[in-house]
């Protein structure tokens, strides 16, 4: 697609970005669209470049990617993982088979489910093809897990497949290292934890404090290296004339039909999707007091419609 409609208008470095940012846009329902700026110059050839991810191992690789050679901070490193919510793993490409959210259907969904699953999940070690270890919770039946890289985040674990705890006893954990409970990261990475907490306040349809940390997190990701090169996006490509007066109107004659001008039409939609697949109405915004996430579905709801001259 990029080198038949794209690649004249715009490099493959911004297509790979634009792209991602209208994934992201698409799967929240347009509650979250992040800024683009454009300019990014290809390179011919990126050596290694599918090692430039942090490996499954653990929080050290997490560190040493994003905070010590990205310059980033916990906050943004803990905010990229959560687009783990988005997707699966799969056991022929990466070694760890499941989604990190309950369902496929939710795996679909830009939101901050991540969180609320690593933090309230009883999520226990297993061994999977190859002698790695991911983590898992409930039965045979549920094709879910967790990476180091992502337990780490919020519980302090080792590094590597010796692990011996689980991460909420208060849940089921089957038994698993006599319900051995992992501590959390509040010592060794507080403001991984405290990131965290902050994104599960609120409820859990209110992803506003992830979306923050995840805007700001994502344009220093994609802009590294580029930040003085970049151009922001213009609202037109054809410079426009300002008008030196007002418009001619002509009269009709007064046995001619007059045509009221068009207005622009506002109405409420009847239903629509939240930010995690469920149903609502606008009589649900109003109860809830969302209007500053559901105006587009309820303009006439929350009372943002153009007046009409």
């Amino acid at each position: 697609l990029y080198d038949k409609v794209y690649s004249s208008v715009m490099s493959r470095a911004d297509y790979w970005v634009a792209g991602a940012n209208a994934a992201i846009a698409f799967s929240s329902l347009h509650t979250l669209d992040l800024p683009f700026r454009w300019g990014r110059v290809d390179r011919d050839v990126c050596a290694e470049s599918s090692d430039r991810l942090p490996a499954d191992s653990g929080c050290a690789a997490v560190e040493g990617v994003f905070l010590h050679r990205m310059g980033l901070s916990w906050t943004d490193a803990v905010a990229l993982l959560g687009g783990h919510t988005l997707g699966r793993g799969d056991e022929n490409f990466s070694g760890h088979p499941g989604t990190w959210v309950e369902t496929a259907e939710e795996s679909t969904v830009f939101d901050k489910a991540y969180y609320t699953e690593l933090v309230n999940r009883p999520w226990r070690p297993r061994e999977v093809a190859g002698g790695a270890v991911d983590w898992t919770w409930g039965g045979r039946q549920l094709s879910v897990m967790m990476l180091n890289a992502d337990i780490c985040l919020y519980f302090d674990i080792p590094d590597g497949n010796e692990q011996n705890c689980c991460t909420n006893t208060e849940r089921d954990c089957r038994g698993f290292f006599n319900d051995v409970q992992c501590n959390t990261t509040e010592i060794v990475r507080p403001e991984a934890k405290a990131t965290i907490d902050e994104f599960l306040r609120g409820g859990r349809d209110n992803n506003d404090a992830f979306f923050g940390a995840y805007t700001s997190a994502w344009a220093k990701a994609t802009e590294l290296g580029n930040e003085n090169n970049l151009n922001d996006l213009q609202p037109t490509c054809v410079p426009t004339s300002v008008p030196t007066g007002p418009p001619t109107v002509s009269t009709a004659p007064s046995n001619a039909p007059v045509t009221p001008p068009p207005t622009a039409e506002c109405r409420d939609v009847e239903l629509f999707l939240d930010g995690r697949g469920r149903e609502r109405d606008c009589a649900w915004v109003l109860s809830r007091d969302r209007c500053g996430r559901f105006t587009d579905e309820c303009p006439v709801t929350c009372n943002v419609c153009d007046p009409v001259a």
